[in-house]
């Protein structure tokens, strides 16, 4: 795709950057953005130099640099439904020994926003930041099967790339799965985000639109398939309490 504006390609500059943690060289960028690597290189060039882009002195790849960090850390933290969810996630993990999540969605993929990880227990790195597909992570089937119709069908619509054996792939199972969502109230992924994890999560609704998920997570051997319905019923009734914080709501 070329882009032509000075501003969209900074936005699909900084978009591609942020799903690729390992970072992009200046031809991946020329590629993504349709343009020179001459040209590529002289935006990435003024961008480093303001802190939003920063360049690996070893890999030389660039990627999100300390300044846009900064930046996005201050916009979620400034998110209500953050505030909101903090003292919900911090009881749903205690009562988990699990990681708990919060998550809001970005057109085709959720956002991970908040995490609270037990003391006892050695978790992963934070997911804070990460982008995930909606299609294979359980709090994107949440927001999904309760969100617009308009959004779902767009979905369906498109490609499922899989990230594992596991992730769905098929619209119609998909569809079906989403069905369920609706009927039970949360989404469980299991090994179809990431080989070996398990996430369970519930939308966080306000005046019937979902405007977030609450998840659980932890590795499969600590969170068997017999453990699913009592987790969903403990993810739905945190999800349930930052809807009800959100509305100012007691009950």
């Amino acid at each position: 795709m070329r882009v032509t504006d000075g501003a969209d390609r900074v936005v699909l500059l900084l978009d591609r950057l942020g799903a690729a943690p390992e970072g992009l060289g200046v031809s991946d960028v020329a590629r993504a953005l349709g343009v020179h690597r001459s040209t590529a290189s002289r935006l990435l060039g003024t961008l480093a130099s303001s802190g939003m882009v920063e360049r690996d002195p070893i890999s030389l790849r660039y990627r999100i640099g300390p300044r846009l960090v900064g930046l996005a850390a201050t916009a979620v933290a400034r998110l209500p439904v953050v505030s909101q969810a903090r003292p919900e996630l911090e009881q749903l993990s205690a009562a988990t020994s699990e990681t708990a999540n919060l998550a809001i969605l970005d057109r085709f993929h959720v956002v991970y926003v908040d995490q609270v990880t037990p003391v006892q227990t050695v978790v992963m790195a934070s997911w804070v930041g990460r982008r995930s597909p909606v299609h294979a992570s359980s709090s994107g089937k949440a927001m999904l099967a309760f969100g617009h119709d308009r959004a779902r069908e767009s979905l369906l619509r498109r490609t499922l790339e899989p990230l594992t054996d596991r992730t769905i792939t098929d619209p119609a199972t998909l569809r079906a799965v989403l069905d369920e969502v609706r009927r039970r109230g949360y989404a469980t992924s299991t090994g179809e985000l990431e080989d070996g994890l398990v996430t369970v999560a519930a939308p966080v609704m306000v005046d019937g639109k979902a405007v977030a998920a609450v998840s659980t997570s932890g590795p499969a051997y600590r969170v068997p398939a017999r453990d699913l319905p009592r987790l969903g019923r403990r993810v739905l009734e945190a999800a349930t309490a930052v809807g009800h914080r959100m509305t100012g709501r007691t009950s």
